[in-house]
C-alpha cells in the first residue's frame, strides 16, 4: 500500500486513509559493533557557551576502516539474500550517516577502578564528583549489535540502589 504525502488538509487525509496498491518494498538496516577508536572523543569548547553559560560540546568522531568494511559486507550479504529470495530491482544505498545519528554509540565515560584510566567507578559514580552518576551507555566501551536499553535500565537500578544506601550512610 502507498499513500502520497505531498499534500495537505483533506487531500492528505484521504490519501492516508485510502492508500493505493503498489509494488512491494523491502528495506534492511544494519547494526554492527563499532570498535573503540581512541582519537574519537567529546570535549568542551574553550569559549563557546549556551545562553546559560554552559560550555558547548565538540564531538570529534568518524567511521573507521573497519566500520566501512562492515557496511560493504552488509551490502554484499543482503543483496545476495534478496537475490536468493527472488527479489528483483534491488537498489542499494549507503546513507553515509555520521556516527551516532541513528544507532547506539557508546563510550566517553569509561568505567573502571582508577580515575587515571576511567571516569566512573563500578557503581557508575564519577570518581571525581561522588554525587554524580552516569547510567547511560557512556560507561560502556562497546555495544555489540543489540539494543542496549535493558542494560541501561539495569545499570540505573543498580546505581540508584547503591546511591540510596550510600546516602543513608552519609557518604554522598
Amino acid at each position: 500500500m502507498w499513500s502520497d504525502t505531498q499534500m495537505i488538509g483533506d487531500q492528505l487525509r484521504e490519501s492516508l486513509t485510502h492508500p493505493t496498491w503498489s509494488n512491494w518494498y523491502l528495506s534492511s538496516w544494519m547494526m554492527g559493533e563499532c570498535v573503540p577508536v581512541e582519537k574519537n572523543h567529546v570535549r568542551l569548547h574553550p569559549t563557546l557557551t549556551d545562553k546559560y553559560g554552559i560550555p558547548q560540546l565538540i564531538v570529534s568522531c568518524e567511521w573507521s576502516e573497519n566500520d566501512d568494511k562492515m557496511v560493504q559486507d552488509f551490502i554484499q550479504q543482503m543483496t545476495e539474500m534478496y537475490e536468493k529470495a527472488g527479489c528483483i530491482h534491488i537498489k542499494v544505498n549507503d546513507t553515509k550517516s555520521p556516527p551516532g545519528s541513528d544507532i547506539h554509540e557508546m563510550g566517553g565515560v569509561r568505567m573502571g577502578y582508577s580515575p587515571e584510566t576511567s571516569v566512573v567507578n563500578r557503581w557508575n559514580q564519577l570518581h571525581l564528583c561522588r554525587n554524580v552518576f552516569v547510567t547511560d551507555g557512556a560507561c560502556m566501551t562497546s555495544t555489540s549489535c543489540q539494543n542496549p536499553t535493558l542494560t541501561y535500565m539495569a545499570l540505573t537500578a543498580r546505581a540508584v540502589d547503591y546511591a540510596v544506601a550510600e546516602g543513608k550512610k552519609g557518604n554522598i
